[in-house]
């Protein structure tokens, strides 16, 4: 019976072999053909979750505004709550987004 050290040894000394025997170049190709593949599909889950996100976030300020009738509300709200939201996350979440992604989601509701 191969005592378990030997076999660890005997599987380290062919990993070195096969390791010696590939070319650079291809490991190089197939290492960034990986990670290419991996970062398109990513991205496309990135996309996506975005879309999804500011979806709520429309669905959830015309819940809050137009649902309730509170237009003025919403006037005086939703610059504070973009103010807050720019510092905390950064520039996508601006009054201009804000107020696009609730007429986008209106609209699209409206046409549903």
């Amino acid at each position: 019976m191969v005592d378990d050290k030997d076999r660890l040894k005997s599987i380290s000394k062919d990993h070195k072999q096969n390791i010696d025997l590939i070319d650079e170049v291809r490991l190089f190709e197939k290492v960034s053909e990986i990670i290419e593949n991996r970062k398109y599909k990513m991205m496309a889950s990135v996309n996506s979750e975005v879309t999804v996100m500011f979806c709520a976030i429309g669905h959830f300020i015309n819940s809050i505004i137009f649902d309730n009738k509170r237009d003025e509300y919403g006037k005086k709200i939703l610059p504070t709550l973009s103010v807050k939201l720019v510092k905390k996350y950064g520039n996508n979440f601006t009054y201009r987004n804000l107020y696009r992604k609730q007429i986008e989601y209106f609209l699209y509701i409206k046409n549903s």
